[in-house]
């Protein structure tokens, strides 16, 4: 029996951008779901969509920027990984939820689907029948890229 697809929720809100990356995490065998900005996001999982990863960008309108959207996320999915990208906005102090990472921007596609492929696992891990949410200790990361030309 083949192993369920993950569910990727993917919060961006260049429509180009979004396009682009969910077209190349669908391509690497995710079920995507998209979000325009962290209100669409909220009304998603509000109805009751499981995800395993989010995956957003941090500067968007209308509303909570991706770093307060994480935070939600973390708070009311705790067994749902977290990542969060920009190329504008480096991560302060408290930005992070525990065990969220930040991907500089730009950032190579393998490196994005190789990060969403590792929450992915991970998420798995921690909702396997008879581990409960548990969630190790876990610092947030930053990863930085150098920019490409």
């Amino acid at each position: 029996m083949p192993e369920p697809q993950s569910t990727i929720l993917l919060v961006e809100d260049e429509p180009l951008v979004r396009l682009f990356v969910a077209d190349l995490l669908e391509d690497s065998g995710f079920k995507v779901v998209e979000a325009a900005n962290a209100t669409e996001a909220l009304v998603l999982l509000d109805a009751g969509l499981e995800i395993n990863v989010l995956l957003t960008d941090v500067d968007m309108p209308n509303g909570c920027n991706g770093f307060e959207l994480a935070h939600k996320v973390h708070e009311s999915c705790p067994e749902a990984e977290i990542l969060i990208m920009s190329g504008r906005r480096w991560p302060a102090e408290g930005d992070l939820p525990q065990g969220a990472a930040f991907l500089a921007k730009p950032c190579p596609n393998e490196t994005i689907v190789s990060h969403v492929h590792s929450a992915s696992e991970r998420s798995k891990r921690y909702s396997l029948p008879g581990k409960g949410h548990f969630r190790p200790q876990e610092t947030a990361i930053i990863l930085p890229f150098p920019k490409t030309a």
